[in-house]
């Protein structure tokens, strides 16, 4: 017969209460319901579900310039009319790729605006107060949003908390609710 080594003893208990686990020792806790575990997904995959299910457009892009090639042919497949902006990073962006644009104090039909934030608890767009452009979201027909997907998020995290007190600014927070009387909303989210 052969001696077993403590070691080895060790290893045999340790696989012996992998296959026959011992019962929970404190009762009260259950760790098989549902507050321990965490959502299967992310935030910005909660708030498109949501978004989508309300009857608005989403679709993604994987830059500035995808947006754009993307914005030419739903213009073009929708007829959206003229596009009007306000803000600054995206008239530069129209600019320098020679794509026409009005003011958007003048819009008529479809308005670009950039989203500060998504909240995905409260199923909530945020815009800053120093875009122009949120003063003209009702004169217009059609809207479309362009956001970063890291812009979605839980207010009651600290960052984001963080990034408003940094800002120093204002913001204007609209349900999704909100767009319902638009003839169409679209939100591109850029990944």
């Amino acid at each position: 017969m052969f001696d077993i080594t403590p070691k080895e003893q060790t290893i045999k208990q340790i696989r012996k209460g992998l296959v026959q686990p011992l019962p929970n020792k404190y009762p009260l806790l259950n760790f098989e319901s549902d507050i321990f575990k965490q959502s299967m997904n992310l935030p910005d995959e909660d708030f498109v579900s949501e978004w989508v299910k309300n009857g608005y457009y989403f679709n993604t892009c994987g830059n500035s310039y995808d947006f754009l090639s993307q914005i030419m042919r739903l213009k073009v497949e929708k007829n959206l009319g003229n596009i009007a902006l306000g803000e600054k990073k995206l008239i530069d962006l129209f600019n320098d790729n020679g794509i026409e644009h009005i003011s958007a104090e003048k819009v008529e039909n479809t308005l670009i605006i950039s989203c500060l934030k998504l909240e995905s608890s409260s199923m909530s767009v945020c815009f800053s107060s120093e875009i122009q452009p949120i003063k003209a979201i009702g004169l217009s027909k059609n809207i479309i949003l362009y956001a970063k997907n890291n812009q979605v998020g839980n207010p009651s995290s600290k960052t984001f908390i963080n990034d408003l007190n940094i800002k120093n600014d204002f913001r204007i927070q609209l349900t999704v609710d909100y767009f319902k009387p638009f003839k169409s909303v679209y939100l591109f989210m850029e990944l």
